[in-house]
């Protein structure tokens, strides 16, 4: 984005993220408010995520859009000091808000804390993976405007499709169960209990109905093919199409990529960090943070193959990688939806071997999803030394001066200050 134009732009969409949260905010609030039945906490949670998404989101996008309008510059991408803040105080957000969260004070307490909570896995991320950077290979302005940036338009792109190919997957599997035995009758049990909530009056017909075979297929076609196709698709769709222009070197593909995992992530703990309610808000903040290293880590895989796609042009190398992303975002997803079918399946066998199974299974999952969420940080920090290793960028010319440099040159020579444009 070298133009001033584009700069204008990155400024007007930061304005409209940030009008858009603020303003669903406070509709959902007096949605509810007027409905005469009071707030619940996860309610509360969800309007202050709303409002706090557009802050995140729309702040620094106007900050940094306004700064490369003007031609003002952006130093390297630096973040030691920044990094020793962050893990400290995001320690103590968390023993706060699981102290908080079975408080009387909850929901006054709880949804300022929750909505930092929720921001500060990618910031850990990006800023933690940044101190493993040998060399400037990205700027703050292009990290944060490719988070943001390019998060936001991504998530809002995958929400789109998804929708879309949720229901079609929903349908289809109708009709395969419409025509095998006891089919028919799962499936009218199952629109039953939707159409009648007073049919699913406890938690334990809400768990029946959760491990009923056609949710759990849809919910495992769904979220472990479908969600993953379009999310590795899209996640890094931006910086991707800009690696163009700037045939970045694969230390920088990579960290765009990374940059743009961080982004869609923090959108996904605004809208799925608050569904677990206060009573499992910490586990919603730990599990918020596994899937945040799991975003950055394929993101970072998906933005390297783009970077060797425009530098190479290899074929294979895209396709490739984006491949392998899929299957690693599909086993993080089955995983997850896993542990929470068979969380239901403890509410409904409790007792006898199905139970012991259940039980043992929970267990299985949990420690799965921890040992990838290990194997993604190692891994982040793995690459970013080692992609990043003798890479550094020099000046790109300010709006005022842009020009287009032969392919590759713009990566070569001594690290430098870098100039407004990124």
């Amino acid at each position: 984005m070298r133009s001033r134009a584009l700069w204008f732009i990155v400024l007007a969409g930061g304005a409209t993220l940030l009008l858009t949260g603020l303003g669903s905010g406070l509709l959902f609030l007096a949605i509810w408010l007027l409905d005469g039945k009071g707030l619940t906490p996860t309610e509360t949670l969800v309007a202050t995520s709303a409002a706090g998404g557009g802050l995140f989101f729309g702040i620094p996008l106007m900050v940094h859009g306004w700064a490369g309008w003007q031609g003002r510059p952006s130093g390297a991408f630096r973040p030691a000091l920044l990094a020793v803040w962050l893990w400290p105080a995001f320690l103590v957000l968390l023993g706060l808000g699981t102290l908080i969260s079975s408080s009387p004070f909850s929901m006054l307490l709880l949804p300022p804390i929750h909505v930092l909570a929720m921001a500060f896995p990618p910031l850990l991320v990006l800023c933690t993976s940044g101190l493993a950077i040998r060399g400037s290979v990205s700027s703050w302005r292009e990290t944060l405007t490719t988070a943001f940036g390019g998060g936001a338009l991504a998530l809002g792109v995958s929400m789109f499709i998804e929708g879309l190919l949720g229901v079609v997957l929903f349908m289809a599997v109708t009709v395969v169960l419409a025509v095998t035995p006891n089919g028919q009758e799962m499936i009218t049990g199952l629109l039953e209990r939707l159409q009648d909530p007073s049919q699913m009056a406890g938690f334990t017909d809400l768990a029946e109905l959760l491990v009923s075979l056609p949710v759990v297929l849809v919910l495992l076609g769904t979220f472990s093919i479908l969600v993953p196709l379009v999310e590795e698709a899209v996640k890094v769709l931006a910086p991707g199409i800009a690696a163009r222009w700037l045939h970045p070197q694969p230390g920088r593909a990579f960290w765009l990529g990374v940059a743009a995992g961080a982004g869609f992530a923090l959108g996904e703990n605004m809208l799925n960090g608050a569904l677990g309610g206060m009573g499992g808000w910490t586990a919603s903040v730990l599990a918020r943070c596994g899937a945040t290293l799991m975003h950055c880590a394929t993101g970072g895989l998906v933005g390297w193959g783009w970077g060797e796609w425009w530098r190479s042009r290899r074929p294979l190398y895209l396709p490739g990688v984006y491949l392998t992303a899929v299957t690693i975002h599909g086993v993080w997803n089955a995983l997850s939806i896993g542990t929470v079918v068979l969380g239901a399946a403890s509410m409904v066998y409790k007792s006898g071997w199905p139970a012991y199974a259940v039980n043992m299974g929970i267990w299985l999952t949990a420690g799965l999803l921890i040992l990838l969420s290990i194997l993604f940080a190692l891994s982040l920090l793995a690459a970013a030394k080692r992609l990043s290793g003798g890479v550094a960028i020099t000046s790109l010319p300010s709006p005022a001066q842009e020009v287009n440099p032969p392919v590759g040159e713009e990566d070569e020579g001594p690290a430098t200050g870098l100039a407004s444009a990124d």
